[in-house]
């Protein structure tokens, strides 16, 4: 199935704001030193009435030179992931474009499907910074002992899928490491952002990735490219769409 039209926002600042069946989906990016784009990036859409496909990611090193690698790993997930491909297999899949597109290039990323019928998010990890979810029994980062390798470290990788159970009215945070260690300390960094995710959950009617931007003091100049997007769960089940709503556009992009 094709995914919707997509929404894309890459100058910084506040990013899209919108709702895929019935998810709160907001994204913002940052760039480093007020560049005009980046590394990084970050990607929702739907692909189904009940699941939506997220991804986001990060090329080493910053700046608008690494626009063009950015472009082509977001797009080439993107490809993958509409045409049904599990998070592990659009990981496969990148890693080889990715070698033979520059094997000096590397990056990491999370590739996840977001189910929101069987409320389950199933997602892969390339040496990124952990998921970090908020419910209304406090929050977790979804760490694993052995992270996989980021993508173009190897010739080959067998990513480890991870299935996660997500209650209703869940907020979901992705990030890149511009964020958590936007100061250099990335234990400091990651308590200051499971601080603000805590709050941002009590907060509903806020636009969580700009309250955590604002909370992560990532409104000034940026040591590094940095990109948020937030998911929060629908409090009730996923009511079925007509053909015609489904045609209408219902995605999110972001990239720095």
């Amino acid at each position: 199935m094709e995914s919707r039209d997509v929404i894309h926002h890459g100058d910084g600042g506040s990013g899209p704001s919108t709702r895929i069946n019935g998810a709160g989906i907001n994204t913002c990016i940052m760039h480093a030193d007020h560049a005009a784009g980046g590394g990084d990036w970050c990607e929702a859409f739907a692909i189904s009435d009940d699941v939506i496909a997220l991804s986001i990611g990060d090329v080493c090193g910053h700046g608008i030179e690494k626009m063009g690698v950015m472009e082509a790993l977001r797009d080439r997930l993107h490809v993958a992931l509409a045409q049904g491909e599990s998070p592990a297999d659009a990981l496969e899949e990148t890693n080889r474009f990715l070698r033979a597109y520059d094997d000096d290039e590397n990056a990491t990323a999370i590739v996840a499907l977001l189910d929101l019928g069987r409320r389950s998010l199933t997602f892969v990890n390339a040496g990124h910074p952990p998921p970090l979810m908020a419910g209304p029994y406090g929050a977790t980062y979804l760490e694993f002992a052995r992270p996989d390798v980021p993508i173009g470290v190897r010739a080959a990788i067998e990513p480890t899928t991870h299935v996660i159970s997500v209650a209703a009215s869940t907020l979901i945070v992705l990030y890149t490491d511009g964020v958590s260690e936007h100061e250099r300390e990335p234990l400091k960094g990651s308590a200051e952002l499971y601080a603000a995710t805590v709050v941002a959950y009590a907060l509903p009617a806020t636009h969580p990735a700009i309250f955590l931007q604002e909370r992560m003091a990532l409104t000034g100049v940026n040591r590094d490219d940095a990109a948020i997007l937030t998911v929060r769960m629908p409090l009730s089940p996923i009511a079925r769409r007509s053909p015609s709503a489904m045609r209408r556009a219902d995605s999110a992009r972001a990239y720095a």
